[in-house]
């Protein structure tokens, strides 16, 4: 079994460790939690563990912008893994509390969004305190009878919480994107679950910049793709912080780079760039 030291946004009870924890019993390796996107990126950097989970964006609610901004300043991060897992958020109190008790619900600012519907309706008078982490809100809703904290079903067995309402989401699908991030230089060759190894779909992700922003130009960098019939799954606009109005672009492309029409297109919207790199080509997990 693999070795390898993942880093994950903790503490343990997060959807990040859920990801990552399924992630391991199916390929092995060890888990190290942190603090912050910040923390783990910092942690790849200094080999303090191998691969960094960063979670990139929710289905409900968008990019995770901090992520991006991370993999945009460090230029010796690469992508070798994309995981999914599906979101259910619970309504999580000490055993004995009734709905008539909750006057505070804790919970992580995207888990609150992401339950909104169902906060706004049924606890529209009760005080939504936003914390660090869905694992945050849990410890927080020990502390007094009058709390409750919205997070992952995991939170419930680790903290010994009663469920008092499931999938607070509703029907819409809700899940989450991670990557794993570790240094471009890094060799995961006799890793048979990461990289060009795998057997998996691929999908390859880019951050570029036009030379001139200009009318038109971001339809002339993508037209290079749509003349080779690669289909785009996903593009982004991030403040360059250069100047403003100045932007980067990030694209998700299905396929990898390895592929001859795929490559093609790579290399003429990197001869357009200002600015071009390749995080990398990449197999994708959905966390059943």
């Amino acid at each position: 079994m693999s070795s390898l030291v993942y880093g994950y946004l903790g503490p343990p009870g997060t959807f990040s460790e859920q990801a990552i924890s399924a992630y391991c019993k199916s390929y092995g390796g060890r888990t190290k939690d942190f603090d912050s996107i910040r923390d783990i990126v910092k942690a790849v950097k200094a080999d303090e563990v191998d691969l960094g989970l960063l979670p990139l964006e929710n289905s409900l609610e968008g990019s995770v912008n901090l992520s991006l901004d991370l993999l945009y300043q460090h230029s010796e991060l690469k992508l070798y893994r994309e995981i999914v897992l599906p979101i259910a958020h619970y309504l999580l109190v000490q055993p004995g509390v009734s709905r008539e008790d909750i006057k505070e619900i804790y919970s992580h600012p995207q888990a609150i969004a992401q339950s909104g519907d169902y906060l706004a309706e049924e606890f529209k008078d009760t005080k939504i305190i936003y914390t660090d982490s869905t694992a945050a809100a849990a410890k927080k809703s020990l502390e007094a009878g009058d709390r409750a904290a919205v997070g992952s079903i995991r939170l419930a067995e680790i903290y010994e919480l009663e469920i008092m309402e499931k999938n607070l989401q509703g029907d819409l699908p809700n899940a989450t994107r991670f990557v794993l991030a570790a240094k471009k230089d890094k060799d995961f060759g006799i890793n048979n679950h990461l990289g060009k190894a795998a057997e998996s779909d691929f999908k390859t992700s880019i951050i570029c910049a036009p030379e001139v922003n200009e009318a038109g130009v971001l339809y002339r960098m993508l037209g290079k793709f749509a003349e080779e019939n690669i289909d785009l799954t996903r593009i982004e606009s991030r403040p360059s912080r250069q100047r403003l109005g100045e932007y980067i672009f990030y694209i998700d492309l299905k396929g990898s780079s390895s592929e001859k029409h795929l490559n093609s297109a790579l290399k003429d919207v990197e001869e357009i760039s200002a600015y071009f790199r390749l995080l990398g080509s990449y197999p994708k997990t959905v966390i059943e």
